[in-house]
C-alpha cells in the first residue's frame, strides 16, 4: 500500500512538471507573438512577409488537429510564394523531434497532407471557391488577403501602418474540427462565436 501512495505521488508530480513546462512554452511563445505585433519599429525594419513567416510557423503551436494528422507538420502555400526562403529557414532551425515540412502547392488536390494553408494574394480571385471546398477539411486556412476572415477563412494576416494584425474567424475554425489556443485568440480580433473558456489551450 505504501509503495502504491509512492507512485501515485511520483506520478502526480511528473505530470504537475509536465503542465507547468508546457505552460511555460505557451507563456513564452505567446509572448515573442505579442511582441511581434506590438513593435512597430522592428516592423518597419524587418521583411513583411519574414514577419508573417513567423507568425505561420508558430501557428502550428497554437492548433490542435484531429488525431488522425501525424505529429510532423506540413506548411503548405497555395498560389505564388512570397516567402522566399523565410518559412524553410524557419523549418531547418525548429526542434528535431517533429519535422516541419514546407510544400508549394497548385491545386486544392494537393492538400491532403497539410496542416496550415497559406493561400497567396495571387489566389485572390479564386478565395471563394478555395474555402468553399476546404469548408469541412481539418486545414488551418491563413491569407493576407484583405477580409479573408470576413469571408470564412480562418486567420488572417492583417498589415496596417507598418503593423501585422491577427484576425481570427472561429466559426470556420470550428466547423474544421481544429481547436485554437485560447493564448492565440486572446492576441486577435475575432469574427464569430467564440470558443469555450479554455478551448484548445
Amino acid at each position: 500500500m505504501l509503495r502504491n501512495r509512492k507512485l501515485l505521488r511520483t506520478l502526480l508530480a511528473n505530470t504537475f512538471v509536465i503542465r507547468y513546462l508546457r505552460f511555460q512554452f505557451f507563456c513564452l511563445i505567446t509572448t515573442c507573438l505579442f511582441c511581434l505585433l506590438q513593435q512597430n519599429a522592428y516592423a518597419e525594419k524587418a521583411d513583411e512577409y519574414q514577419l508573417k513567416a513567423t507568425f505561420l510557423f508558430h501557428f502550428l503551436d497554437f492548433t490542435k488537429w484531429p488525431s488522425s494528422k501525424n505529429d510532423d507538420k506540413t506548411i503548405c502555400i497555395l498560389g505564388r510564394n512570397p516567402f522566399s526562403n523565410h518559412l524553410q529557414d524557419l523549418a531547418n532551425f525548429a526542434r528535431k523531434d517533429h519535422k516541419t515540412f514546407i510544400k508549394h502547392v497548385s491545386t486544392l488536390k494537393d492538400t491532403y497532407d497539410c496542416h496550415i494553408l497559406f493561400i497567396s494574394r495571387s489566389e485572390k480571385n479564386h478565395l471563394n471557391k478555395i474555402l468553399e471546398k476546404l469548408a469541412s477539411s481539418p486545414l488551418l486556412t491563413v491569407s493576407d488577403i484583405r477580409s479573408f476572415a470576413e469571408n470564412n477563412g480562418m486567420i488572417e494576416l492583417s498589415r496596417k501602418s507598418n503593423k501585422t494584425k491577427l484576425i481570427i474567424n472561429l466559426n470556420s475554425v470550428k466547423k474544421s474540427g481544429l481547436r485554437l489556443n485560447s493564448n492565440l485568440i486572446d492576441l486577435a480580433q475575432v469574427v464569430g462565436v467564440k470558443q469555450k473558456s479554455g478551448s484548445g489551450s
